[in-house]
């Protein structure tokens, strides 16, 4: 019988209490929601706006960015006509959904429907100004040049732009006469 009371004593050491089961799990930054191979759109009166195609989304419901993504990521910009206007693509971005801003990080590249091509380690996007910029050292390549700089802000289709600290070469036309 002295398998009795050493049975006992175990079964009644072992106790599964909540509190102490969470203090090995720690749940602050898990997110709500986690999406493989997404694609969100949004539309304005009915009309595609932005494409995001990504591989992996997270959603958090307390804390800033709320929306993570990781592994990979395009977002199409699109004219009112439907056509693509530019492509931004990097390796992870972060969106905070109360400012409507989303930071692109790591490889991040933009490209024109016209060939420009942006290529930057970060770049923001607020969609509340319709403005692209970072404070970043980027590098635009277009048909005939090669230009660097440090700083750069232009609206999302890429069309106009300015950089500041500006170095490279530069196509010049002269006026005919």
């Amino acid at each position: 019988m002295r398998f009795f009371p050493i049975f006992f004593f175990l079964i009644c050491s072992c106790s599964n209490d909540p509190e102490s089961v969470k203090g090995f799990i720690n749940t602050d930054n898990l997110p709500i929601e986690k999406l493989e191979g997404a694609e969100m759109l949004q539309t304005q009166n009915g009309i595609l706006n932005v494409k995001i195609i990504a591989e992996t989304i997270e959603r958090f419901e307390d804390i800033q960015p709320q929306l993570v993504f990781s592994n990979g990521l395009e977002v199409i910009f699109y004219n009112d006509s439907g056509l693509v206007r530019s492509v931004l693509k990097a390796e992870n971005a972060e969106i905070d959904e109360i400012n409507n801003i989303m930071t692109a990080s790591e490889s991040v590249v933009l490209t024109s429907s016209q060939g420009e091509k942006l290529e930057t380690e970060e770049l923001i996007w607020d969609e509340r100004e319709n403005k692209i910029y970072t404070d970043k050292k980027v590098i635009i390549t277009t048909a005939k040049e090669l230009i660097q700089g440090e700083g750069f802000e232009s609206k999302p289709d890429f069309s106009e732009y300015s950089i500041s600290k500006i170095q490279g070469t530069f196509n010049f036309k002269s006026p005919t006469n």
